[in-house]
């Protein structure tokens, strides 16, 4: 894993003051490209993280032997070897890099050789021959990679701030910032800056230097339910067991060493039970004091993976996480790193356990995206009984619908549940898009009035996802695919190249995810309401039936114990900062914590956003020598 950063432009700017922002994404090595095409300046950056072939000749710039081809490149491509047997026989290699397999592939290929690729990737390629520079993107957008087209410059970067170096005056949008307060990110390809984007998700950007012209077209779109599995579900249980079990082991493929994030949930374990006979992995758990658990209404973790690691043997670690570490400065730490921002309590016992995991392991495997692909969160168990509730009368349904509303979300015993069935009977009413009002964090309605601003274009959003005759579990899943996932994926990249450390995600293997995608609904969360069904069974009789029946908990901060209290809510939250924007409804955000400090609500999400994005904004006035400094800290 890298960073890299470019541009092309008729003015020369600092490409090494883009790069130098990228040096925590890669510590082992700096390389620069410079030349002059088509009347330009064209400048391709790279810092790199040396995981496969540590030596001198895995640095980049890499070029072909006639430089015609250039690439800067982040990410692993887990089926290299497999790929310079298939394609590549009659090149001389002068490393054993992932990189010049891509370099030639590509040149043997062309632009189809994406398709042959498994991994998580983002490719910035320079071709002299055609004048075009192409970016690359994985298919599930697991490697980040922005873009910026302007005043006829055209640049690209792996985070926000080396864009932000070249572009200091980028405006904030308006309209971002309140798509952010009720997604906690904001969704699709904007960013909080108008003239910034991100590259989709399993696209290919081109750019004409000469004609300074620039297109995007999507090479992948996964098929949701609309070929299911064919065959007896015993049979499709083995073929998970199998394909996962490839995904696992190709992401196995490193010369240093390699750890797992493991929770003791259902996702991890399975990875841990696929390397369960590597001695030299090494596993880490987020443990929360049992105060906060209390407060949260949800169970731990740790007693979980504690009892699998005696049984298998592993070495297992435990990192504690509670509101210690909830502060301004820890928070703005990892916002720094974060850099498009989103609102995410699991961004810090993230950011930690990959502070600790980089001094044995340089790669870490976690379980991200199987909630996702397998319908495993309690807003898949919403949506299904909102379609429960369609078949009763209205004369019932509305009613009990009603007092679920009036449930008070903070107070008494089963807070999780009482949150969640809160949540379902303030929005059953609210039409199709209602799979997406329980699909988001926090209180939509609450969060769209944070800012002063219209909510129709939030609407828009939503109305487009999730159509009426469509089925809602498809709507759901693409939803999810092109906003929660990516969020998650965004803050799980972020949290460890901050460190210097490596993420792999098995269940982002596109083999896995187009597998699960066309299963039918029934065979991933039952008609009784079972999540993950099928991951369940493929799993039963392998791992201890205790993580299989268990209750899901969420990895992250706790938010709520941390925002119980009125002293540290006031510490955190700073009024006055609000209120120098003519956009935010201030009177509206007293109330969304005087609510919350009541129990009459739960706001802990939105609180964290507003935090969020006040030092967030902080961050974005300071200067790059400031900004130095902080990325300098660990």
């Amino acid at each position: 894993m890298c960073g890299i950063a470019g541009y092309i432009s008729s003015e020369a700017y600092d490409g090494y003051g883009m790069t130098r922002l990228l040096a925590h994404r890669g510590p082992d090595s700096m390389g620069e490209h410079t030349s002059l095409i088509a009347g330009k300046f064209v400048y391709m950056g790279h810092t790199r993280l040396s995981i496969v072939d540590l030596s001198d000749a895995g640095r980049q710039p890499m070029e072909t032997p006639d430089s015609d081809i250039i690439i800067v490149y982040n990410g692993e491509i887990y089926n290299h070897l497999e790929l310079k047997q298939k394609y590549l026989k009659d090149y001389h290699f002068t490393s054993t890099t992932d990189t010049e397999v891509i370099l030639y592939l590509y040149r043997e290929l062309g632009l189809d050789f994406v398709h042959e690729l498994n991994g998580d990737f983002s490719i910035a390629l320079l071709d002299r021959r055609s004048n075009h520079m192409y970016l690359v993107r994985d298919r599930l957008g697991i490697k980040p990679l922005y873009f910026t087209h302007q005043y006829g410059t055209f640049a690209f970067a792996s985070e926000i701030k080396s864009l932000h170096a070249l572009f200091p005056e980028s405006a904030l949008s308006e309209r971002s910032i309140q798509s952010y307060f009720v997604f906690k990110y904001v969704p699709g390809n904007d960013t909080l800056f108008t003239n910034i984007k991100r590259l989709p998700p399993g696209s290919i950007g081109s750019y004409d230097i000469a004609e300074d012209r620039w297109t995007v077209r999507k090479y992948w779109v996964p098929e949701i339910g609309g070929s299911p599995q064919i065959g007896a579900y015993q049979d499709l249980t083995r073929e998970l067991h199998d394909v996962l079990e490839s995904a696992v082991k190709l992401r196995l493929i490193a010369d240093v060493p390699v750890g797992t994030f493991l929770s003791g949930g259902l996702d991890s374990s399975a990875i841990a039970y696929f390397i369960r006979n590597h001695p030299e992995i090494i596993h880490y758990c987020a443990r929360k004091d049992e105060k906060d658990l209390k407060k949260e209404g949800t169970t731990s973790d740790s007693f979980y993976a504690e009892q699998m690691a005696e049984q298998w043997g592993l070495d297992l670690r435990f990192i504690d996480i509670g509101g210690v570490q909830a502060t301004r400065e820890f928070i703005s730490k990892t916002l720094y790193y974060s850099d498009d921002l989103i609102a995410d309590g699991s961004q810090i016992p993230s950011y930690m356990i990959a502070r600790q995991a980089r001094e044995t392991s340089k790669v870490m495997l976690s379980g991200m995206g199987a909630d996702e692909i397998f319908l495993g969160y309690a807003s898949h168990m919403l949506s299904l009984l909102a379609l429960y509730f369609d078949r009763l009368p209205g004369w019932i349904s509305q009613p009990l619908a009603s007092r679920m509303k009036r449930i008070k979300q903070g107070r008494g015993s089963f807070k999780a549940y009482r949150r969640w069935l809160h949540k379902f009977g303030k929005y059953y009413l609210m039409g199709s898009s209602r799979y997406g009002a329980y699909s988001i964090v926090g209180d939509i309605e609450n969060s769209m009035r944070v800012c002063r601003q219209s909510s129709e274009s939030i609407i828009d959003n939503l109305n487009g996802y999730f159509k009426t005759n469509e089925d809602p579990f498809h709507c759901l899943t693409r939803f999810e695919l092109d906003n929660f996932l990516v969020k998650n994926l965004h803050y799980f990249d972020r949290m460890l190249m901050a460190n210097g450390v490596e993420g792999r995600v098995p269940f982002m293997d596109h083999r896995v995810v187009e597998f699960a995608l066309k299963l039918p609904r029934k065979y991933k969360m039952s008609s009784s309401g079972i999540p993950k069904l099928i991951l369940k069974d493929t799993m039963k009789g392998l791992l201890p039936d205790g993580i299989i029946k268990r209750r899901k908990a969420g990895f992250g901060m706790p938010l709520r114990s941390i925002f119980s209290s009125s002293e540290k809510v006031r510490e955190l939250v700073n009024l006055e900062f609000f209120y120098g924007f003519d956009f935010f409804d201030v009177d509206h955000i007293e109330s969304l914590i005087n609510t919350h400090l009541n129990g009459n609500e739960d706001n802990s999400s939105i609180l964290y956003a507003l935090v969020s994005f006040q030092e967030w904004y902080h961050l974005y006035q300071t200067s790059d020598a400031q900004y130095a400094a902080i990325s300098s800290e660990s």
